[in-house]
C-alpha cells in the first residue's frame, strides 16, 4: 500500500505524529436528588491507565429512592459503559493507525534515502527512453504539420470550387433574366403586333361593308338602267309604232292624193248631171272639202309629228343624261371599287405578312420558352449538383476541420507531454519531479491530458521568476477580460457595468478568438447567453476540466487556450471586437 491509498483511506480520521498510549485515572460524582433532573459529572485523567469511580450519596436519597429510580440509575450505568467501551475501541483503532503511519513514515524514508544515495548512471535509461518518445513526438508533430498543409491545400481547392460554381450560378442566373427580359420583350411585340392585326381586321371589316354598299348601290343604278332601257324599249316601240301609223297616213296620203288624181283626171271629163252643173260642183264644194280635209290631215299630222319628235327628244335626252350619269357614276363605283379591291389586297398581303411574322415571333417565341424551360431545368440540375457538391464540400470541411481539431489537440497534448518529460528531465534537483518520474518508471501510470496540464502549469508557476508576463486590456463597452490562466486552463469575463448604467448583456451570437501571431489558434461560441452586472463569466477547456459546476461555466471544445505569448478577442454578433486581452512573455 503506497503513501497516497494510505492518505485517502484515513483522510476522515484525526492523524497526530506523537503517540502517548496512556490512560488517566477517572473519578466520577453523581448526585441524585427528589426530581427527575439528576446532574452527572465525569473526568478523565492521570497517568495509571486504569479505571475508577467514587460515589457520594446523601443519606435522604436512601429514604427517597424508589424502585424507578434504580432501575434509571441501572440504565444510566450501562450506557455509560457502552460509551467507555466505544470510547475504548475507537482509542485502540487511533493508536493502530498511528502506529501504522509512523511505519509507512519509517518506509518511504528508507525509500526516499535509497532513491537519494542512486548514481548517476541510473537515470540515463530513463532519459534515453524519453528522449526516444520526444523524437517520436517531434516526428508525429512534423507529420502532422505536413498533413496539415495538405488538408489546407485540398481546402482551399474546395474553397476555390465552391466560388467557381457559385460563380456559374450567378452566371445561369443573369442569363435567365436576359432571356427573361428578352421574352418580356418579345411578348409586348407580339401584342402590338396582334393589335395592329386587330386594327386592320376592323379596318378590313369596314371596306367590306362599304364595298357591300357600294355592290348595293351599283345593283341599285343597274335595276334603274334595266328599267330605264325597259322604258327606252317602250318608247322606241311606240315611236316604230308611231312611225308605222305615219307611214300608214303617208300611204293613206298617197293613195287619197291618186284619187285626186283620178278625180283630176275625171274632171277633164265633163260629167253632166241632169239639172246640176257637175264642174262647177266639184270645183266648188269638192274642193272645198278636200282643202279641209288636207289641212286637217296636215294639222293632225304636224302635231303628232311634233309630239312625237318632242317625246323622242325628251326620251333620248334623258336617256343620254341617265346613261352619262350612270356611265360616271359606274366609272365612279368601278374605280372605288378597284381602290378598296386594291387596299383589300394590299391589306390582305400586309395581314398574311404580319401572320406570317407573327408566327414566326410565336415560334421565336416557344423556341426561347423552350431554351428558358431547357436552362432552368439545367441551372435547377446544376443548383441541386451544386449544393449536393457544396453539402458534399462542406461536410468534407467539417470532416476536415474536426480532423484538424483533433490533430490540434493531438498536437497540443504531444506538446503539453514534451513539456512535461523535458521539466523532468530537467528538473532532476526538484525531488518532487524526480519522486514523480521515479514513481512513472516503477510502474505508476501515466496521469492523462489534464494531469499533463497541471504539471505545465507548474513547470510555468516554478519558471516564472525567471519571465516576466506582461498583460494588457482593452474593452468597448461593459464586457472586458477579467483574467487569463497562464497555464491555458480558463478564460475568464465579466460585465464590468454597474450603478445606473448597469445593464445585462446578452452574448447571443458572440465569439471568443485566441490567436497566437496573428492566426486564429482556437474560435469558441459564447451560445444564448446573458451576464447580469457584476457576474463572471468562466471558459474552460476540456483538457482542464470536464463538466461545469454551475451556470458561470462553459467547458469548450478545445484541449488548452495555450500558453506564452497570445492574444485573446471578444467579437460581438455582428463581428465587431468589444474586447481584447494581449498576454506578453519576455525572458
Amino acid at each position: 500500500m503506497s503513501k497516497s491509498t494510505s492518505q485517502s483511506r484515513y483522510s476522515d480520521e484525526d492523524m497526530s505524529t506523537t503517540y502517548r498510549p496512556k490512560t488517566a485515572s477517572k473519578t466520577v460524582m453523581i448526585q441524585r436528588s427528589s426530581g427527575t433532573s439528576r446532574p452527572r459529572s465525569s473526568m478523565y485523567g492521570g497517568s495509571s491507565g486504569g479505571f475508577s469511580m467514587s460515589r457520594s450519596f446523601n443519606p435522604a436519597v436512601y429514604t427517597q429512592m424508589s424502585a424507578t429510580g434504580i432501575a434509571d440509575f441501572r440504565g444510566s450505568r450501562e450506557r455509560e459503559k457502552k460509551e467507555m467501551q466505544d470510547c475504548n475501541e475507537r482509542l485502540a483503532t487511533y493508536i493502530e493507525k498511528v502506529r501504522w503511519l509512523e511505519a509507512q513514515n519509517k518506509k518511504l524514508e528508507a525509500e526516499l534515502e535509497a532513491l537519494r544515495n542512486r548514481k548517476q548512471e541510473d537515470w540515463k535509461p530513463i532519459r534515453d527512453m524519453y528522449e526516444g518518445e520526444l523524437e517520436q513526438a517531434r516526428k508525429v508533430i512534423a507529420e502532422l504539420s505536413s498533413q496539415k498543409g495538405v488538408q489546407e491545400g485540398r481546402m482551399a481547392g474546395y474553397q476555390d470550387e465552391i466560388q467557381s460554381l457559385r460563380d456559374l450560378i450567378a452566371q445561369y442566373d443573369n442569363n435567365a433574366k436576359d432571356y427573361v427580359k428578352k421574352i418580356d420583350t418579345l411578348n409586348s411585340q407580339v401584342g402590338e403586333y396582334e393589335g395592329e392585326v386587330t386594327t386592320l381586321r376592323m379596318r378590313c371589316g369596314s371596306l367590306e361593308d362599304e364595298v357591300a354598299k357600294l355592290r348595293a348601290l351599283l345593283q341599285k343604278f343597274k335595276d334603274e338602267n334595266q328599267r330605264l332601257r325597259s322604258d327606252l324599249d317602250n318608247e322606241t316601240a311606240a315611236h316604230i309604232e308611231q312611225e308605222v301609223l305615219a307611214q300608214t297616213k303617208t300611204e293613206e296620203c298617197e293613195f287619197l292624193q291618186d284619187i285626186l288624181d283620178k278625180l283630176q283626171l275625171m274632171q277633164q271629163e265633163p260629167i253632166t248631171v241632169k239639172g246640176v252643173d257637175m264642174e262647177a260642183y266639184f270645183k266648188g264644194e269638192l274642193r272645198h272639202a278636200i282643202a279641209e280635209m288636207q289641212n286637217m290631215y296636215d294639222e293632225r299630222l304636224d302635231a303628232m309629228s311634233i309630239d312625237v319628235e318632242s317625246k323622242y327628244a325628251a326620251q333620248m335626252n334623258q336617256l343620254r343624261s341617265g346613261n352619262v350619269r350612270d356611265s360616271m357614276e359606274s366609272e365612279h363605283a368601278k374605280g372605288e371599287i378597284k381602290r378598296l379591291r386594291d387596299q383589300l389586297s394590299e391589306r390582305s398581303s400586309r395581314i398574311a405578312e404580319l401572320e406570317s411574322m407573327l408566327a414566326s415571333i410565336k415560334a421565336e417565341r416557344d423556341n426561347f420558352h423552350a431554351q428558358l424551360n431547357e436552362l432552368q431545368l439545367e441551372l435547377e440540375r446544376e443548383r441541386t449538383e451544386s449544393s449536393r457538391k457544396l453539402s458534399e464540400l462542406q461536410q468534407q470541411i467539417e470532416a476536415l476541420m474536426q480532423q484538424l481539431s483533433e490533430l490540434i489537440d493531438a498536437k497540443m497534448s504531444l506538446e503539453l507531454e514534451i513539456a512535461c518529460y523535458k521539466k523532468l528531465l530537467e528538473g532532476e534537483e526538484n525531488r518532487v519531479g524526480l519522486r514523480q518520474l521515479v514513481e512513472q518508471t516503477i510502474g505508476s501510470q501515466g496521469r492523462g491530458a489534464a494531469n499533463l496540464s497541471g504539471i505545465i502549469g507548474q513547470s510555468n508557476m516554478s519558471q516564472s521568476t525567471t519571465a516576466r508576463t506582461t498583460i494588457q486590456r482593452s474593452s468597448k463597452g461593459s464586457i472586458a477580460f477579467q483574467s487569463v490562466d497562464p497555464a491555458g486552463a480558463c478564460v475568464s469575463i465579466e460585465n464590468t457595468s454597474s450603478g445606473a448604467r448597469a445593464k445585462t448583456q446578452s452574448l447571443k451570437g458572440w465569439k471568443l478568438v485566441k490567436e497566437v501571431n496573428k492566426s486564429p489558434l482556437a474560435t469558441v461560441d459564447l451560445g444564448d447567453r446573458e451576464l447580469r452586472p457584476g457576474q463572471t463569466l468562466s471558459l474552460f477547456a476540456k483538457g482542464a476540466k470536464s463538466k461545469a459546476s454551475n451556470d458561470n461555466e462553459i467547458i469548450c471544445e478545445i484541449f488548452s487556450w495555450g500558453t506564452g505569448n497570445g492574444k485573446y478577442i471578444l467579437n460581438d454578433d455582428n463581428g465587431v471586437e468589444k474586447a481584447t486581452l494581449t498576454v506578453t512573455q519576455v525572458m
